[in-house]
């Protein structure tokens, strides 16, 4: 679950950091 959980996270801010830039 650790995995997932910073691939979701990992992946969650990153695509909220491009959609804010």
């Amino acid at each position: 679950q650790a995995f997932i959980f910073a691939t979701l996270a990992a992946a969650y801010i990153g695509g909220s950091m491009e959609g804010h830039h």
